[in-house]
């Protein structure tokens, strides 16, 4: 896959879908409507900002397995591409999730929520270290060395 066809498959959804979340979530229409609680402007931005976050997340899956032949600066660091696009889909899909989870959660339910996501976020940091150290650490080394002695 070449880096133009990726852009175009992976950035050009992710930014329809945060797009339309912006756009419909602000529409009269769907502020003023609502079941119960939750409201449609809010499913709305919902399913768009994770819309654009899973998109975001298979693109990084993606580029992880097979990066684009241009992109070859990026080899030395694939290992980590997944754990890093995990943390930030978490740790953003905690605002994300609460648009439609927030208006049902007490004092004690949003507690236990941000705790779900402090346990996710910190495996995603460790599970982040543990593939730069183990994968990509030796392989930027590697890569500058080769850098150096090309210069020289």
């Amino acid at each position: 896959m070449n880096a133009r066809k990726w852009m175009m498959e992976y950035g050009v959804a992710m930014a329809l879908a945060f797009l339309l979340a912006v756009v419909l979530g602000q529409i009269p229409l769907f502020r003023e409507t609502s079941v119960g609680k939750l409201r449609a402007s809010d499913l709305v931005q919902f399913i768009g900002y994770g819309g654009a976050l899973a998109v975001a997340w298979m693109g990084a899956r993606q580029l992880a397995k097979k990066p684009p032949e241009e992109w070859t600066w990026i080899v030395p660091f694939q290992a980590i591409i997944l754990p890093l696009a995990t943390l930030l889909a978490v740790a953003i899909g905690y605002a994300v999730s609460l648009f439609v989870a927030g208006p049902f959660l007490g004092k004690s339910g949003k507690t236990a929520y941000n705790w779900v996501f402090i346990t996710g976020i910190v495996a995603c940091s460790a599970w982040l270290i543990v593939n730069w150290v183990k994968k990509c650490a030796s392989l930027v080394a590697d890569s500058d060395s080769r850098k150096l002695r090309k210069a020289a």
